[in-house]
């Protein structure tokens, strides 16, 4: 497809669909390799859609996005918005029908010196200011403006010292689709503080709400699990000592205009005045598993906190009236707690709603580190931590939208609405499509035709089943926790090793999260889209450095996220984020993973191999080429691909190059493949120190082989691909034939199953039957490759409550993460070797 294809998308039956395309990513000749797709909420619902080349149908009333003055105006037809280009006001207006549903749209943050438990806490207000607008869609079917800025200081408060001090650079996009009555708002924070004394006590978005009808016809929801909803009136005439009546008493429960009250019950009617107007409400989501409900009749009243309560409340509520009102939502509610929803002042004539992304209920945000120093690789597996275990840089996003309704929404339609808020609608290909367009490297669709592929093929199936329910029974959720997986598991205390070193938070070591994109592309099972979706969030956010001195790198796995001392772009490589990015065309991570090319640099101060080797002057920086130059490949290629710009190739080849002129080739370097790296033209340098004796345990483990698989074959560099084939043919050969290749012998230390796919595919380009059969052999071969027996169930005394484990002792994510990747990618490399 050329770049100017335009495309056409219908239902089975022919159906036009109005459709808005644009180019995700280019082919190396220049044509459409990925394309993103919007469709409005007016276009009906089927269960198949087919996409060719054509012209689009246009939507009943086209989006649009133009700059009027100091601000921007986005309109569908439905609603209008009004964004500030500049201000802490960055929502002016939200307005349907000629009616303000909102107004006056903030970012919040409350600012705490010390913990809660400090002994003087001080707390001051923090607004978001906007310093950039830019319009990025402007219809017909979807408008797209992007705001950036940072928090500064309220005024009329004491400042404290802050001075004129910004921090906690900020994103926000807000969408508006064709026929849409809501606005979806995605909000990115950059954590920039000081650990020692900034503590976020909340952080949020609050908008001011209008209100006309009288206070029995104003109305509050709050969605609840499995389609409950709580909604009750500001004005409660229900439940009195004198019945209102039937009407009255539906209406309320409805949420509908009541009779007037002249029609009410005269014991009624002369007496309302003197009931209580419940002015302030807040839903409050304080841990994975509890939620509560409280009112009061205003600030210097007391909270009723048993209102209600629950599980898992889906993050939707309501403030309006029989004349209209908005709905306000965060996705990932209970998965990010601590969350909240607050209304305050519904008896005025104006409320404040505020959607808390960490509620200020809560104890303060505290970043500081688990314990001083760092306590050993020997014993904790954790690298020297001293100054390392830094968050600045990190980020956080949260997903969010708020609805302007005409009139406050039935139950039914509350409840469904919150079903679509908590579980979005995505559209996906069949895996048979993805399969066929060649992208992502070698990978299969499942295969069960023999017995012994069945059972390899369970293997995957039943560990993703295994930590789906690990996610939810050993609660890995919470604000910064939420998407990411536990490393290894303690079988004498029946829990994953949380507090010991290295072996906490797996950070998607060995490729994890790769291996479950693999999994969803080749099944399309929804469970397991949402894991990887949440892990890829989760990586590419809290793992991941957008800023600050390690910008574009990662934390290797720790007790914290960010908390163990080894910060490397193999955690950050844009690769495994691809994914997620081409897969749903996430914008937020299409930043991200520029944000990425910072690398280079940040590697002139922090090469990866600081700690283990001594220092080098031959060439301005260090590093391993694997996974540390793989992992930068798939940055620039990522760049490449997205943008076009060749500079980003033509790194690649100047290493490639390189490379191919050193006499080990890939077997190169001491430390796992050390080789001298100049980020200012991407040259690597021979160092002439231990090669072929360095250790490339590993240098494929974090997708490397992947990252080579799909770059030899959109980059031609044939001296390259020569010396990768060489590499792949020998890593994992018998000692005669690396005698016979290279004249001695050689021990590469290599993992079995990580290797067994860059042999098998050396097999299969050298058309080598025999090495394809060795490649499934050495994956067979290794012990932890081998498939889990059925979790076991432990209750009684020997543990808090009832857990279930793999009753194999202390086993391990990063054997999950490649035993799953082999998998996949040699039933595709060597079928006919497969078991």
């Amino acid at each position: 497809m050329a770049k100017e294809t335009t495309f056409a998308l219908t239902t089975s039956d022919g159906t036009p669909v109005p459709v808005q395309t644009w180019p995700l990513a280019y082919w190396p000749d220049g044509t459409v390799k990925w394309t993103g797709h919007y469709i409005g909420s007016d276009a009906g619902r089927a269960e198949t859609l087919r996409l060719a080349p054509g012209s689009p149908a246009a939507p009943s009333t086209p989006v649009s996005a133009v700059r009027d003055g100091g601000e921007i105006v986005l309109s569908n037809g439905t609603i209008q918005v009004r964004v500030a280009t500049s201000g802490t006001t960055l929502l002016r207006e939200v307005v349907r029908d000629g009616r303000v549903t909102a107004r006056d749209g903030r970012l919040v943050i409350q600012l705490q010196d010390q913990p809660d438990d400090g002994p003087d806490p001080r707390r001051t207000s923090w607004s978001g200011r906007v310093e950039h607008a830019s319009i990025e869609q402007s219809g017909p079917v979807r408008a797209v403006v992007k705001l950036t800025g940072r928090y500064t200081i309220d005024r009329g408060q004491p400042n404290y010292g802050y001075g004129n001090r910004k921090i906690f650079a900020w994103t926000v996009r807000l969408y508006l689709g064709a026929g849409a009555e809501s606005l979806r708002i995605v909000h990115s924070f950059v954590w920039d503080g000081d650990p020692r004394k900034d503590f976020i006590k909340g952080l949020g978005l609050t908008v001011s709400v209008p209100l006309t009808d009288e206070p029995y016809n104003r109305h509050i929801r709050f969605a609840g699990p499995d389609g409950g909803v709580w909604g009750e009136p500001v004005l409660v005439l229900t439940g009195l000592r004198r019945d209102p009546g039937s009407a009255v008493r539906q209406a309320q429960l409805a949420g509908t205009a009541t009779p007037p009250p002249e029609q009410w019950p005269a014991a009624v009617r002369n007496g309302y005045q003197e009931l209580p107007l419940w002015s302030d409400f807040r839903l409050v989501q304080d841990s994975a598993n509890h939620f509560f409900v409280a009112k009061r009749t205003g600030a210097a009243a007391s909270w009723l906190t048993d209102a209600g309560h629950g599980t898992r409340a889906p993050g939707l509520g309501y403030l309006g009236g029989v004349s209209g009102g908005l709905g306000f939502g965060i996705r990932d509610f209970w998965q990010q707690y601590p969350r909240a929803l607050e209304i305050r002042g519904a008896a005025g004539d104006a409320a404040t709603v505020t959607l808390w992304s960490w509620s200020p209920t809560a104890a303060a945000m505290d970043m500081r580190p688990y314990s001083a120093g760092g306590h050993g690789l020997d014993l904790a597996y954790e690298d020297n931590r001293d100054g390392f275990g830094d968050p600045v840089g990190i980020s956080r996003s949260t997903d969010m939208e708020l609805w302007a309704f005409a009139a406050t929404p039935a139950r039914d339609r509350f409840a469904e609405l919150a079903a679509a808020l908590a579980t979005p609608p995505q559209l996906v290909a069949a895996p048979e499509t993805y399969h066929a367009a060649g992208v992502f490297g070698r990978w299969s669709l499942p295969d069960r035709s023999t017995s012994a592929r069945a059972e390899l093929e369970d293997a995957i199936s039943d560990s993703i089943e295994f930590y789906a329910g690990q996610v939810d029974q050993r609660n890995w959720y919470g604000f910064w926790d939420y998407g990411d997986f536990m490393h290894t598991y303690d079988a004498a205390r029946h829990t994953w090793r949380y507090d010991v070193g290295g072996y906490a938070w797996d950070n998607a070591e060995l490729g994890t999260d790769g291996m479950l994109w693999y999994a969803f592309l080749r099944t399309g099972d929804p469970r397991t889209f949402r894991l990887a979706r949440a892990m890829t969030r989760h990586v590419s956010e809290v793992d991941t450095y957008v800023a600050g001195r390690f910008a574009g790198l990662g934390s290797r796995h720790n007790v914290l996220h960010w908390g163990d001392g080894a910060k490397e772009v193999r955690v950050a490589e844009a690769y495994t984020k691809r994914f997620m990015y081409y897969l749903i065309a996430d914008d937020l991570l299409g930043d991200v993973m520029h944000a990425l090319l910072q690398a280079d640099q940040t590697l002139l101060k922090y090469e990866p191999l600081r700690d283990v080797l001594p220092a080098q002057t031959v060439a301005p920086s260090r590093l391993r080429i694997g996974p540390d130059w793989y992992a930068l490949v798939s940055n620039w290629l990522t760049e490449w691909e997205r943008t076009g710009d060749t500079r980003w190739r033509d790194r690649i080849v100047t290493g490639m190059r390189d490379i191919a002129t050193f006499p080990a080739g890939l077997f190169t370097g001491e430390g796992g493949g050390a080789v001298g790296y100049d980020p200012g033209t991407g040259h690597l340098v021979n160092l002439n120190r231990g090669d072929f004796n360095g250790g490339y345990n590993l240098a494929m483990a974090f997708c490397g082989d992947q990252i080579m698989f799909e770059t030899v074959d959109l980059v031609d560099v044939p001296e390259f691909r020569q010396v990768l084939l060489d590499f792949a043919r020998y890593v994992q050969a018998p000692s005669a034939e690396k005698i016979a290749r290279y004249g001695f012998n050689f021990n590469p230390q290599v993992f079995q199953a990580i290797y067994s796919r860059v042999t098998a595919w050396a097999g299969e380009q050298l058309n080598e039957p025999a090495v394809r059969q060795r490649g499934w052999d050495q994956f067979r071969a290794d012990v932890n490759s081998r498939p889990w027996p059925k979790p076991a169930h432990v209750a009684g005394t020997a543990v808090l409550s009832p857990v279930d484990e793999i009753p194999i002792g202390d086993f391990s994510t990063n054997d999950f993460a490649q035993r799953g990747l082999a998998i996949i990618a040699l039933l595709d490399i060597a079928p006919d070797e497969a078991p």
